[in-house]
């Protein structure tokens, strides 16, 4: 198990159910994945540097990981295909 950080950009239109609705629909797929959330870090919404989707605004969620790396790929791919996604990034913890 390595530890991962994710940050991900939800779209700014999502309220309070549909953000709790996103987070919970991840932290099944990490756990469907043999995966562990030791933490997460609502940062809330805030100003994107670019347009992306013709959203200038979006919701930022930190977490923090343990996941096999065999999972990762599969984790990604769910995230790009949710609509509700904007951007991800998912980053290997040095150790």
């Amino acid at each position: 198990m390595n530890e991962y950080e994710l940050v991900v950009v939800a779209q700014p239109e999502l309220d309070e159910d549909g953000m709790t609705a996103l987070n919970d629909r991840i932290a099944d797929w990490i756990k469907t994945a043999q995966g562990e959330i030791t933490a997460t870090e609502v940062w809330g919404r805030r100003q994107l540097a670019y347009p992306i989707r013709k959203y200038r605004e979006g919701i930022y969620v930190l977490r923090r990981l343990q996941l096999p790396p065999s999972a990762t790929a599969t984790l990604e791919r769910s995230l790009r295909l949710n609509e509700a996604v904007l951007r991800h990034l998912l980053i290997r913890k040095e150790a």
